[in-house]
């Protein structure tokens, strides 16, 4: 693709391809994303987008302007690759340069995090004045979309612009202009959110380097509560941490980015001061580190602290072997171990008077537990009846049946398909995916979701009354025009009602 434009410094990659639309004129998303990507089912994607091999290959080598520079520069994947496994940020990488299929989003944590996005792109006003002044033109910078950094460090906080994340319209690059901008008085500096957008700003400057492990992490925090005298011999005192970060944040900023603290087993303040057995989120690390580190702190200094920390490597998967020298106390316990595996099962053997048993060979006899465990592993077909399928399969058809006087007949109305009727119903994620379990709710869809040469005609319909209501000459390219179609795409069922409307 000739003339795609350079991105500008933290620009998005979202921002990038919606410039390119504007810089060529093109109005259609479909038609941009054949220009760009070559592919129609690309979906425009803010924060983690894929596909970037193809954005790579639109610039000249002596730009340098590689999957991992993009991926880096002008995306919200340096915020989320420090705090996951180097594998994991490797295969993340992999797949932004191709297809993830939504996997990305899920191996960085992001669709289970406990942090909401924002619904709506934000923008900072008086930055966007200075984009006007020095470049000509607006684009979104990725320092705004970040959740949790909710402020400009020289202008204050940012504001909601007019378009949702995660709208309706999911392969429609939105560019930034004064359209979607509201006129509302930009908010003053909050400390707290300074002190966060200093620490992400830190972050998506840093260059790409290798990710710390869970055991570094883990080492890393039990070392700070040591330093601070939050440990009572190997136990790390819970009610002082909580206490001291508490009296850091306001109970309004912890309510607000949904890290409210509890005395609860799995608060994620208490599980991020044990082993770690899964990542966490970069709000979470900053709002810890934040209360307990010295003012000045910065968060490139802490990874490279963390990466300096020792890695525990985990034991082989070594095979048991009977030539193993036990003695008589460590047969005893593998035999006993062995009857409770053949009675109950691995799980059931642990509740059923085997915990001990298991804790002690889990300590002491590891290779020996996981090999013989895998010989008896019991395979149960879990049967989930939390949800009364047959009554929601009612539920739904009712609000279907509900939803289908009221479909809209405009001209430039959306299609009747079965993701337009989903869409209009609750739980729709949830009723998309169990479809095999609604079968009212399938035949409903199969008698009335409209296809696309129906779909069509009544585009045809309501374009040629639009004119002879305002009295004009009908002509088959007015038509097309008016119901927005092409040659091209006109199907065999609204060709033929278009050609008997223009002899009528």
């Amino acid at each position: 693709m000739l003339n795609f434009p350079v991105p500008y410094q933290g620009e998005l990659v979202y921002s990038l391809v919606a410039r390119a639309g504007v810089h060529l004129g093109v109005t259609s998303p479909k038609l941009l994303l054949d220009e760009v990507f070559n592919d129609r089912k690309v979906v425009a994607t803010v924060d983690l987008p894929c596909h970037l091999k193809e954005i790579s290959s639109h610039y000249p080598a002596s730009l340098g302007l590689t999957v991992n520079r993009l991926a880096y520069e002008h995306t919200l994947f340096p915020i989320y690759a420090p705090f996951v496994g180097e594998n994991r940020r490797k295969r993340c990488l992999h797949w932004m340069a191709g297809k993830s299929l939504g996997a990305i989003h899920l191996a960085l944590g992001v669709s289970a995090s406990r942090i909401t996005q924002d619904r709506s792109l934000q923008y900072c006003p008086q930055c966007m004045e200075n984009q006007q002044t020095q470049y000509g033109e607006y684009y979104w910078e990725r320092q705004w979309q970040v959740s949790g950094s909710d402020c400009c460090l020289e202008h204050g906080g940012l504001v909601d612009a007019l378009i949702e994340r995660h709208g309706y319209h999911r392969h429609y690059f939105y560019a930034l202009t004064s359209k979607y901008t509201q006129p509302v008085a930009q908010s003053n500096l909050i400390e707290e959110d300074q002190r966060v957008t200093r620490q992400v700003n830190n972050l998506l400057i840093r260059a790409a380097a290798k990710s710390p492990t869970f055991d570094q992490w883990s080492i890393f925090y039990r070392n700070i509560a040591s330093d601070l005298n939050c440990t009572r011999g190997k136990h790390i005192q819970f009610d002082v941490i909580k206490e001291k970060l508490s009296s850091h944040w306001s109970a309004d900023w912890l309510n607000k980015h949904e890290l409210m603290l509890s005395d609860n087993q799995t608060c994620w303040l208490r599980s991020i001061f044990r082993k770690h057995r899964k990542s966490f989120s970069y709000l979470e690390h900053i709002a810890v580190l934040d209360a307990f580190l010295p003012d000045g702190w910065h968060i490139t200094d802490v990874l490279k602290e963390v990466l300096s920390l020792p890695t525990v490597h985990p034991k082989g998967n070594n095979l048991y072997s009977n030539n193993t020298k036990l003695n008589d106390f460590s047969q005893e316990k593998r035999d006993l171990w062995e009857k409770y595996l053949k009675k109950f099962g691995v799980k059931r053997g642990r509740c059923c008077g085997g915990g001990g048993l298991y804790a002690w060979l889990y300590r002491h006899d590891r290779d020996w537990l996981l090999w013989v465990n895998g010989r008896y592993k019991r395979y149960f077909d879990a049967k989930n009846n939390r949800v009364d399928w047959g009554k929601r399969d009612l539920r739904v058809v009712n609000e279907l049946t509900v939803i289908k006087p009221s479909m809209p007949q405009r001209s430039d109305a959306p299609r009747a398909s079965k993701n337009w009727y989903l869409s209009q119903v609750s739980k729709t994620s949830t009723i998309a995916k169990n479809m095999d379990r609604l079968p009212l709710t399938r035949l409903f869809l199969a008698r009335n979701v409209e296809d696309i040469a129906t779909y069509q005609v009544r585009r045809v319909f309501r374009a040629i009354e639009s004119l002879k209501e305002s009295r004009t000459v009908v002509k088959r390219w007015k038509l097309l025009r008016l119901a927005g179609l092409s040659e091209e795409r006109l199907t065999g069922k609204a060709a033929l009602f278009l050609k008997k409307a223009i002899k009528d």
